[in-house]
């Protein structure tokens, strides 16, 4: 038998044994608060109170995917692939001619001002039962060979200059250096990572769903991870929030996807309203973020899931089911949830289930993001509805 014990904001499972001993089967122990310095927007930030469901609300450009990203780069230890998506997602990398330079990001879009001189860097750490902390930092560097960084034959040398990345958390060190280059001349000019050979990790305890939801190839790969196996009833009740008479969801599989596959495909429905099996995209933009969001959810067991524009693709009416299945699969799974959101039914039906008996015990938070102060304002489970019922605007 397992036992969930909420203690604060850490979530221990149990499993009871025979006699008198108990083994510890997993320690979730979830971020219970953020420092940010020179990311992004953010000179200095700091969030103190972190739920295990977050909502982040602000205005526009106000840094809310930042926070995102910046979790992103921590928990992925400075993972090179992770830094370079959190650029590309944006539009910020360079698009070139040059075969050698095709994949080139603006480095400097990353540090706070977007400028960059020696020794520029920025800082992100984390508490939860230990301190974990990631800083990057421009240094000088000797000639290096690129053969393991750049996708090409052909060996290339860039100005002396380096992506130092070191992230500890009191017992592991990990230091990654990343060759870059100026343009123009350092340090006057932004600097750019050249295009290094590596594929993109797919973290097995963090996941991250942008605002323009997942391709069909990462639908697919998360998909089929979760077919057979008693998570996959998670997914079919999230997509069948929005068309109850879904039945089954099956993957095309590698042939039923390629970079041709447009924004919804490489997946099947079966439904009790037709006898043939329907292509997915046919039932709108709604059911593919909710099966996003789900295999997501999912994919993160024990770990964090990250939600740019939550609502992105869903009515106000589906809201609230929405928020009950991520808090539930959440509570079940062990999963940290961070999201964004600038829509007001979406914070306001969060406020709704965050007084649920079912979620009584599960800190549920929204966070007012400004980026003209170095904290936000922090609604508790109470608070959010106590807003809600006041019709007090928290975003």
């Amino acid at each position: 038998m397992v036992r969930t014990e909420y203690t604060g904001r850490v979530v221990d499972i149990l499993e009871v044994r025979e006699g008198s001993t108990v083994t510890t089967l997993r320690a979730f122990v979830m971020i219970t608060q953020l420092e940010i310095k020179n990311f992004r927007g953010f000179s200095e930030y700091k969030i103190n109170d972190i739920g295990q469901v977050n909502l982040l609300v602000g205005t526009n450009n106000c840094g809310k995917t930042s926070i995102l990203e910046a979790v992103h780069l921590l928990k992925s230890k400075g993972d090179a692939s992770v830094l370079f998506s959190i650029l590309a997602q944006r539009g910020e990398q360079i698009q070139s001619e040059s075969q050698m330079r095709r994949a080139e990001a603006d480095l400097c879009r990353l540090f706070h001002g977007f400028q960059l001189t020696l020794n520029s860097s920025f800082v992100i750490g984390c508490i939860d039962r230990v301190t974990e902390t990631l800083s990057a930092t421009i240094q000088q560097m000797g000639a290096v060979q690129l053969s393991l960084f750049v996708d090409m034959d052909t060996q290339y040398q860039p100005d002396f200059y380096q992506l130092h990345v070191s992230w500890g958390n009191g017992g592991e060190q990990k230091d990654k250096d990343y060759p870059v280059r100026p343009t123009g001349g350092f340090p006057y000019d932004i600097v750019r990572r050249i295009y290094f050979k590596a594929s993109p990790t797919d973290d097995d305890n963090i996941k991250f769903v942008p605002a323009s939801s997942l391709s069909p190839q990462k639908v697919v790969a998360l998909f089929d991870k979760t077919v057979l196996t008693p998570d996959e009833d998670l997914v079919l009740e999230a997509v069948r929030i929005i068309e109850p008479d879904i039945i089954r969801l099956a993957s095309l599989g590698g042939s039923g996807v390629s970079a041709r596959v447009p924004a919804r495909g490489g997946i099947v429905v079966k439904s009790s309203k037709w006898e043939e099996r329907i292509p997915i995209g046919s039932f709108g933009d709604g059911i593919w973020r909710l099966l996003g969001l789900a295999l997501s959810l999912v994919g993160a067991k024990n770990g964090i899931l990250l939600i740019d524009e939550i609502d992105t693709g869903l009515h106000h009416t589906v809201m609230s089911k929405m928020w009950k299945l991520i808090c539930a699969t959440a509570k079940k799974l062990n999963v940290q949830v961070f999201a964004t959101t600038h829509s007001s039914d979406c914070w306001k039906t969060l406020a709704d289930n965050a007084v649920d008996s079912e979620f009584a015990d599960m800190p549920i938070r929204i966070h007012r993001i400004d980026k003209d102060k170095k904290q936000p304002e922090t609604f508790t489970n109470k608070e959010m509805h106590l807003a809600l019922n006041r019709e007090i605007e928290v975003r």
